[in-house]
């Protein structure tokens, strides 16, 4: 199995992405964890225009870092206190919910002589990170005293827990919070981060509170769309990544199983079935160890996803156009979850296909 990966494509929605953000005074981070730092999907970003990178990992900062990417990179996961040095000396600003673990990140900044930027995350529904909207003045208040780092800013967060979306209502919500933050604290933030790719239907109607100026962008930049709010954005490229997988089976068989009853299967789910008679079948040399098989959107028509174990992808290809054959590749447009699954496998193989040489004439 392999993905292929378009860095120009990914350049030009990053450039859409950046071009669409400025024209409402929003900073847009880059996010890079879906491929895990890859040092040339970051640059096709930095090519577009994007300011700043944002990792999730420590690890693949070091990948970007040895790769010569000197752009400031904000840290998206809450760090945790054992790692405060590395964080202090890999990456310029970190996302934060716990006083003490700012503390730590401070010790760690002034030995080495580093001032680290701090975003205070405040719980906005989603139920993930952040302090709650009551403990955000305090909170804050403690972080701001700390040496060695800078409370340039507040967060939120929504849409990866809890399912709770963005909508008008919770971003004016969570403006006043950083508005009443402000006028209690006698400061401006520097950085309003008021989401993800979820928040940029609203930046393209128009409908971004005014004080938000910052969002952290993954899928929007990486596969011109928004997959948790269904919004149809005007980025130009939507299939920058593509998967192929061998077909290693082709046979008829009865849609239900048979001979016993049905208990869990190889992932610790129960499955349900539907008797539709014999159709016919092809097995692929990719499965769930592989990367999240049910994102995988079949090339071809007239194929269906029917399941997957650890090494088995099924489908249905009694309807395929062609007809699927022994020993061919099929090919998949993919979803995010497959993407970030299986770029962090050591079983698939990566085809980067470089961004565009622009310094030549069309």
């Amino acid at each position: 199995m392999r993905i292929e990966v378009d860095c120009e494509g990914i350049r030009r929605n990053a450039e859409a992405v950046v071009g669409m953000c400025a024209e409402h005074g929003i900073r847009v981070a880059g996010v890079t964890k879906c491929c895990c730092g890859e040092p040339d999907v970051a640059r096709a970003m930095l090519a577009g225009g994007v300011p700043e990178l944002a990792e999730s990992r420590l690890d693949n900062i070091r990948r970007l870092r040895a790769a010569g990417i000197d752009a400031p990179v904000l840290l998206l996961r809450l760090p945790a206190q054992s790692e405060a040095e590395q964080v202090v000396a890999l990456a310029q600003v970190s996302l934060n919910s716990e006083v003490e673990t700012v503390r730590a990140l401070g010790r760690a900044a002034v030995a080495q002589g580093l001032t680290h930027g701090v975003i205070l995350m405040v719980e906005m529904g989603d139920r993930r990170e952040g302090v709650m909207p009551e403990d955000a003045l305090p909170t804050a208040r403690a972080m701001a005293a700390v040496d060695g780092v800078e409370l340039i800013g507040i967060g939120a967060n929504l849409s990866c827990i809890g399912g709770i979306l963005p909508t008008c209502e919770n971003m004016i919500w969570f403006v006043d919070i950083v508005e009443k933050l402000e006028q209690d604290l006698g400061m401006q933030f520097e950085i309003v981060s008021g989401g993800h790719t979820g928040n940029l239907g609203f930046v393209h109607r128009g409908e971004m509170p005014d004080r938000i100026n910052h969002v952290r962008v993954g899928e929007g930049i990486l596969f011109g769309v928004d997959s948790t709010t269904f919004c149809e954005l005007p980025m130009p490229c939507r299939t920058t990544f593509r998967v192929f997988a061998e077909v290693i089976e082709v046979k008829d068989k009865p849609s239900m199983p048979s001979g016993g009853p049905i208990g869990i299967d190889a992932f610790n789910r129960v499955p349900t079935w539907e008797d539709h008679g014999i159709r016919r079948r092809a097995i692929l040399a990719v499965g769930e160890i592989d990367l999240q098989t049910d994102c995988l959107v079949p090339a071809r028509p007239g194929i269906s996803y029917v399941g997957a174990s650890s090494d088995h992808l099924v489908l249905d290809v009694t309807d395929a156009e062609p007809p699927v054959r022994l020993g061919e590749e099929l090919e998949f447009d993919v979803l995010y979850p497959a993407i970030s699954t299986g770029w962090s496998s050591v079983n698939t193989t990566k085809v980067i296909k470089p961004i565009a040489d622009r310094s030549q004439p069309d």
